[in-house]
């Protein structure tokens, strides 16, 4: 998820999600909750991606 903020380069994120490979999986699965991964930022953004259907 990448934005521009004050003073930040345009390759900026405005969030990320860590873990280990495994755990970002599992996490995008749906198989293991996100709140078990480190997240760093804006959180709506994270509810946004969750939201998303590609198909809309």
């Amino acid at each position: 998820m990448r934005g521009r903020g004050p003073g930040e380069g345009p390759d900026a994120a405005d969030a990320a999600l860590r873990g280990t490979a495994g755990e970002l999986v599992l996490a995008l699965c749906d198989r293991i909750p996100v709140d078990s991964l480190k997240l760093d930022g804006d959180r709506g953004l994270l509810d946004l991606l969750w939201a998303w259907d590609p198909d809309e």
